[in-house]
């Protein structure tokens, strides 16, 4: 068998049933646009450790679908996504090893995390404050949800009067569709405390969706919960495109340099790591798969944490 028709049966006999829509999206288009073009012709039992290897070097060299030239990260995707079909095919007794497993991918640079100064966030939330979502925003720096996790909420997930909060599901953009989902990991679907700023916005929200609110379109999303918390002026769920617009137009507003709104849940870990949060602590709040994910990203901040306790430290002992 050939390379092409085995991705063909592995993508969509196997993968797009055990993998979530978001990941199953990503394998797809990476095989589609990177690995077939190269690989689609060889046969699965000629394919050898050079061929993997000369494929990886001119992936790295060719441009991706915005003309920009694929970054390491992405290059090792494309790596991982093969060395995947291929080892289906060795539990399927087609070839004999994986030789993927044998070529090493390029490392990858270490993606610098970019949270907001605490000078910045405040003034952000003075013109959150402003915005038909404020809510939204101070959710998304107080508790360091996803931007799925968050459009994603009910009413039914939040008890205003405990300010106990549940992540029960996301929702995504794939492939042009609007998609709820279940949450990340499986300790992505997480209970957490609301802070009082946080309750007091979401009680005010209550009725800038009522006086906002327009005559409902038909045929809602099918999986939408009738409770959404944010929600359009028709009633719909919100497009997590229309997230990124309003937050960069919001950061405009207050003059602050550019970020990503995934960047808001960096600078919440990042505001509990100074105020004294463990990385465990750090690591339930955001959902991590595992405490190694958390100290990988906020190493920066878990090395300011350990030279402040050694001042601390030092400070107590040189006390007379």
């Amino acid at each position: 068998m050939k390379l092409g028709p085995y991705l063909d049966y592995w993508l969509y006999e196997v993968a797009r049933h055990e993998l979530r829509p978001s990941t199953f999206a990503t394998y797809e288009t990476l095989t589609t646009h990177y690995v077939r073009p190269h690989l689609a012709s060889k046969r699965l039992n000629k394919l050898g450790v050079q061929d993997v290897r000369t494929f990886l070097a001119k992936v790295s060299k060719q441009n991706g679908r915005k003309g920009r030239p694929l970054s390491k990260r992405t290059v090792q995707f494309i790596h991982a996504v093969l060395r995947t079909a291929l080892q289906h095919a060795v539990r399927d007794e087609l070839i004999g090893r994986n030789v993927a497993k044998l070529v090493t991918a390029p490392s990858s640079e270490e993606h610098e995390v970019t949270p907001m100064e605490p000078r910045h966030a405040r003034r952000f939330i003075e013109h959150a404050n402003e915005h038909w979502l404020a809510a939204l925003w101070l959710i998304y720096l107080a508790t360091g949800l996803r931007r799925g996790e968050a459009l994603g909420l009910a009413w039914s997930d939040i008890n205003l009067a405990t300010g106990e909060l549940r992540v029960r599901r996301t929702v995504q953009r794939i492939n042009g569709d609007i998609v709820f989902g279940d949450p990340k990991t499986s300790r992505s679907r997480r209970t957490l405390h609301l802070p009082a700023v946080c309750i007091e916005a979401l009680k005010q929200h209550r009725q800038v969706v009522a006086d906002r609110a327009l005559p409902a379109q038909a045929n809602p999303h099918p999986k939408q919960p009738r409770d959404l918390i944010f929600v359009t002026s028709r009633n719909r769920v919100i497009d997590p495109r229309s997230i990124n617009r309003a937050f960069d137009t919001l950061l405009k507003r207050a003059e602050i340099e550019r970020i990503r709104v995934h960047d808001l849940r960096h600078t919440c870990a990042t505001f509990l790591m100074m105020e004294g949060a463990t990385d465990r602590e750090v690591m339930e709040q955001l959902g991590h798969s595992s405490i190694g994910i958390t100290m990988n990203i906020y190493a920066h901040v878990l090395d300011d944490s350990k030279r402040e306790m050694s001042n601390r430290m030092n400070r107590l002992l040189s006390e007379d």
